[in-house]
């Protein structure tokens, strides 16, 4: 009764929509599609939302470990930009953007898996006498408000 409730309020506020990510979380990433998302939802694919119409439903499991960890959970360091570019690349189908954390289930996409053995840099935890590298993060931003304040 409560998830009805809860549907008959969200879902008439998705139909202007362009692009739906979604974060159910599923055990099986790999296993998780288009039909997935429609049974969870309630939906029959035919509903007038912008988002199926584009076929522009995304998630967040666009590449994952051979044990199904997300890359976008389980990255060493955060990299916002590259979501951000992922992100570019639902708005925008025809640009250049690479794919990045995102995969469209709409466009029948299925997570890349990164497996152990595509790792051409050998890491001090898998071998003691490796030595540890820098890691190169983005450089911090220096802005500065109308009111000339820096932050």
């Amino acid at each position: 009764q409560a998830k009805a409730a809860a549907a008959a309020i969200i879902m008439p506020k998705l139909a202007s929509v362009d692009v739906l990510v979604d974060e159910t979380y599923a055990f099986a990433p790999r296993s998780y599609t288009f039909d997935s998302f429609k049974s969870t939802y309630g939906l029959a694919g035919t509903e007038a939302y912008n988002f199926l119409a584009s076929k522009r439903v995304a998630r967040v499991d666009g590449a994952i470990s051979e044990g199904d960890a997300l890359d976008w959970y389980e990255s060493r360091i955060a990299r916002p930009d590259w979501a951000v570019e992922g992100l570019a690349r639902l708005l925008d189908p025809a640009g250049s953007h690479a794919r990045k954390y995102f995969r469209n289930i709409a466009q029948g996409e299925t997570p890349i898996v990164v497996a152990k053995a595509a790792c051409d840099l050998m890491l001090p935890v898998c071998n003691a006498t490796a030595e540890a590298a820098p890691i190169q993060v983005l450089a911090p931003v220096m802005m500065q408000t109308s009111a000339g304040a820096r932050c």
